[in-house]
Parts: structure tokens; sequence; C-alpha cells
């Protein structure tokens, strides 16, 4: 199988059948996880992006809380035709979760399937790209209320009005 730079492996302009890896790869976005509804949304967004550019197999899981565990979307994925999975960590720091916990899930599921080729990718970590991220975010949150205005804990509503009006509301800037 060839290998692709990395700046061609998810874009449009390289199908599934160009790559080699129709039926055999798949992805998986693995997160930390959430008791709150809703927390994973972003990632689950991400995924769905993943799929209409690859075409190809990309489930997401969660170490704890809500959404399914690793070892679900891992037989998903070999069910569905992968021999090889890449997992790719939705963290962005290097903590014990990506030293220590992960690679032990991935190792005990590993020995179930010793055909298929289990990867622990790169989690997100430093990216130039996340600069550019930040400096967006900050310049969306100038206009945002002052924290004493935030609906007492326990109110997710008034936060995900807060969160929501800075995502999808350019024109809330002032």
């Amino acid at each position: 199988m060839r290998r692709l730079t990395e700046d061609r492996y998810m874009t449009e302009s390289i199908t599934p059948h160009e790559r080699g890896t129709v039926g055999t790869r798949a992805v998986i976005l693995i997160g930390h996880g959430s008791r709150a509804a809703g927390a994973d949304d972003d990632m689950e967004r991400i995924a769905s992006g993943l799929r209409e550019k690859s075409g190809g197999i990309v489930e997401t899981c969660r170490m704890s809380g809500r959404g399914i565990p690793f070892a679900e979307a891992f037989e998903s994925c070999v069910e569905r035709g992968a021999r090889e999975i890449i997992v790719l960590p939705y963290f962005l720091h290097f903590g014990v979760h990506l030293r220590e916990d992960i690679p032990e899930i991935l190792r005990e599921n590993a020995r179930k399937h010793p055909e298929v080729r289990l990867v622990l990718g790169k989690h997100l970590g430093y990216d130039d790209a996340l600069v550019n991220l930040v400096a967006k975010r900050i310049w969306e949150s100038e206009d945002l209320c002052d924290v004493r205005e935030l609906a007492p804990r326990r109110s997710t509503v008034a936060w995900e009005m807060h969160r929501r009006r800075s995502d999808h509301d350019p024109a809330s800037r002032k």
C-alpha cells in the first residue's frame, strides 16, 4: 500500500480506491466522555466531516460517560471489514489517559483480533492551526456576557445559549 502525505490523506481529491483502503481502513476518534448530554457533539461533528471527506469508516467512542465504549466501536469497524484501524485520541494534552489508559484499552481489544492492525494515532496536541483557532475563539468571546450574568450552576440551557451565540451567530458580534 502506498503512503500518502499527511495533507492528502483525508482530502476529497483522494478517493478510498486511490488509497487502496476500501473496506480495510477505519478511524476511531476516542474522547474522554461526559455524563452531560450533548457534551461530545463537537467530536461527532468532526467524525461526520471525516466520513464525508473520506467515504470510509469513522467511528467515535468515549472512555467514560455517555456514548459507546471503545470495544463496541472497535467491533463495529471489524464487522464492517476494517483490517487496519487508526485510533485518534481526541485530546489536546498528553496526560495519563494517553500515556497509560488508552494504550491499555487498545492492547486489551487487539488481542481479540490479531488479524487487525490497531494503531494508536497522534493526539490533537499542538498544531499551528490551533493558534489561529484560539485567536478566533478570543475574538468571538469579546462580546459575550460577564460570568456573573450566566445562570447558576446546573443550568445548561443558559450556557448553551451563551456558547451558541458565539459559534453560530456572526450578527451577535457588535
